[in-house]
């Protein structure tokens, strides 16, 4: 293949690039408005079409920066952040108690999904797109995978062709402003399945060939880093780490770091849970204001 002024414009580009966030990528939803969405499978790896995972955030107490970070027990891992937040909860005063109520504990998922329809930004209909959604959306999608609506659903939630649109419903909370954090998913549904007449084999093949990498999205930080992140911007301990060092949620690591087991037996998660219940996700000022079966799924893709 010859070098051409094309591929040299490409790497210039990249260059000169400011390293845009990987979060340009999943899709903004706005109250009041529906989105058609085909959910796209990784078929090289099913069990990772969807990423479940759970993150800290919260603004720094020493520059006031929104942190963001993922918790270590998405994969089962000790988390320093979270082992502060059970020994401030069994052993610190009331004082404490209170300043810990600052960091926040989230379950998110992740998922590819191939955008049909999309009132807010018309350029997003026909590319692969990240779908974040919390628990209201979790529900449905769970259902429709292994619950009461997988009779009517089940895999064919995944067939981009031939498959059922999620249709994600977007309504403001009752008496609340139009914005983005008072969204309730509720109503959304997945409807009977219908064919998309555009997407001939060629078009499947660069739609699946086409999806994120979910588990790099977001920075996965090791448990030293975790601690010198806690020292510096929640106890403002100056020389706890650079500014190199910082942890924010618009990094991308090149690999998944080692994470370093404690000997200690892991608390449950209901107990870690009941700690963060009721606490507020911070945001950041920046951003919008928002708040498997794997052999089966495999072998029916297979088929398809």
């Amino acid at each position: 293949m010859k070098f051409t002024n094309s591929m040299f414009n490409d790497i210039k580009t990249a260059m000169t690039s400011k390293g845009e966030s990987a979060f340009k990528d999943v899709l903004k939803f706005e109250a009041g408005k529906t989105y058609n969405l085909r959910l796209v499978p990784n078929i090289n790896q099913p069990k990772k079409s969807i990423f479940h995972y759970y993150h800290h955030s919260w603004n720094s107490l020493a520059s006031t920066k929104f942190l963001s970070t993922v918790c270590p027990t998405t994969f089962g891992e000790s988390c320093p952040i979270c082992s502060h937040a059970i020994k401030t909860f069994r052993n610190g005063s009331n004082e404490e108690k209170e300043k810990n109520k600052l960091i926040s504990r989230k379950e998110n998922w992740l998922a590819n999904v191939y955008v049909v329809a999309d009132p807010s930004n018309a350029e997003n209909v026909g590319k692969v797109k990240m779908l974040r959604y919390g628990r209201e959306l979790a529900k449905i999608i769970n259902e429709a995978i292994d619950g009461e609506d997988s009779e009517d659903f089940g895999a064919k939630i995944f067939d981009v062709v031939n498959g059922c649109t999620l249709r994600v419903k977007c309504e403001a909370r009752s008496g609340a402003p139009q914005k983005k954090q008072f969204v309730t998913y509720g109503s959304s549904k997945f409807v009977a399945a219908s064919t998309l007449d555009d997407i001939d084999a060629g078009r499947l093949a660069e739609i699946h060939a086409s999806i994120f990498d979910l588990e790099a999205v977001n920075k996965l930080a090791t448990s030293p880093e975790l601690q010198r992140m806690l020292d510096q911007h929640y106890f403002c301990v100056e020389d706890a780490v650079s500014s190199e060092d910082e942890i924010v949620d618009d990094e991308i690591p090149s690999k998944k770091p080692e994470l370093t087991k404690k000997k200690e037996v892991s608390k449950p998660k209901t107990q870690i849970d009941d700690i963060f219940e009721g606490v507020k996700e911070a945001k950041s000022k920046s951003e919008d204001e928002d708040d498997f079966y794997d052999d089966e799924l495999k072998d029916i893709l297979s088929k398809m």
